[in-house]
């Protein structure tokens, strides 16, 4: 199982109700800590690159300890450690049926509180993003999408039917999103594989009013669309982006293909239908390589030696 794409970039680590003032009372200030030494431990293990829910079963454990450690407490942080479970398992276990169960009971056990609130929005995104599967699974064996591109690195690219006779692999990504970047070592090898065959890699992304892990700090282009294009050369070179990128019209969390988080890779055919969607660039089980022969030999097309 490979991390989740993540459209809420880690509820579990940046949580609407993070910024809560605790209650002044001893017990609640001790949730917070624990809470927050939670958190920080599966922080660790995500920057060290823990990639299966198998490697987070402590952690959920401790979810379930902390509770029971401060069963009865009501309070705002005690709320916190029970919506940060739900989140967790949502995004870190992909389990979304036990998540809806813990943040429909975050509900009925905390009403009035501020957890309730967050939960019934993180309700809402598991809620689209069933809808957006159910999207997924309509487009297979059809028409791919139009998109239209207001910039990029191959010469003459405007739309993406420019590119119908090759098999097409587009990678949704943003210079903020850290699973992205970590999943540029997979295409990179990917590109090198095919090279010089019919086959078009393309990174595609939309204005986001800034470029991130390019300085040391984000780079504010807010006001400044051309900016933020022109500094997409240098973040490919740092990040040695070896195939080509482009800025659609649609944004990259983009509905017509059910893009609900990124990366999010979508594969199509040289006759222009959407086969693979949903697939992440970096999980060996989506066997991009296989998928992409595979095209290659059903429409007579040269592939890799």
């Amino acid at each position: 199982m490979f991390l989740r794409r993540f459209l809420l970039v880690l509820l579990l680590l940046v949580s609407p109700v993070g910024s809560l003032i605790a209650q002044d009372t001893a017990v609640t200030a001790s949730a917070a800590d624990d809470l927050d030494a939670l958190v920080a431990q599966i922080k660790a293990k995500l920057n060290a690159g823990a990639e299966s829910g198998a490697e987070f079963a402590d952690e959920a454990k401790a979810f379930d300890d902390l509770l029971a450690k401060y069963a009865g407490d009501t309070s705002e942080d005690v709320v916190r450690i029970a919506y940060m479970q739900a989140t967790f398992t949502m995004q870190i276990l992909e389990d979304d049926a036990r998540a809806r169960d813990l943040l429909t009971a975050l509900q009925t056990k905390y009403p009035d509180s501020e957890g309730a609130k967050a939960a019934a929005k993180a309700l809402d995104y598991l809620d689209r993003a069933a809808a957006a599967k159910v999207r997924q699974a309509n487009l297979i064996g059809q028409a791919a999408p139009e998109m239209n591109f207001t910039w990029s690195t191959r010469d003459g690219l405007s739309h993406l039917s420019d590119l119908k006779g090759n098999v097409v692999v587009l990678d949704f990504w943003a210079t903020w999103c850290g699973p992205c970047i970590r999943s540029f070592p997979n295409v990179r090898e990917e590109v090198a594989r095919f090279a010089g065959k019919p086959v078009v890699f393309l990174g595609v992304t939309s204005l986001q009013g800034r470029v991130s892990n390019l300085e040391d700090s984000p780079i504010d282009t807010k006001d400044d669309p051309d900016r933020e294009k022109s500094l997409t050369p240098a973040f490919m070179k740092k990040h040695d982006m070896t195939w080509d990128v482009a800025f659609s019209e649609q944004n990259v969390f983009n509905d017509d293909y059910g893009v609900t988080g990124i990366p999010h890779l979508a594969i199509i055919a040289p006759d222009g239908t959407l086969r693979f969607s949903g697939l992440h660039p970096g999980d060996k089980a989506a066997d991009i390589q296989a998928k992409i022969t595979a095209l290659l030999k059903e429409f007579n097309l040269p592939v890799p030696n």
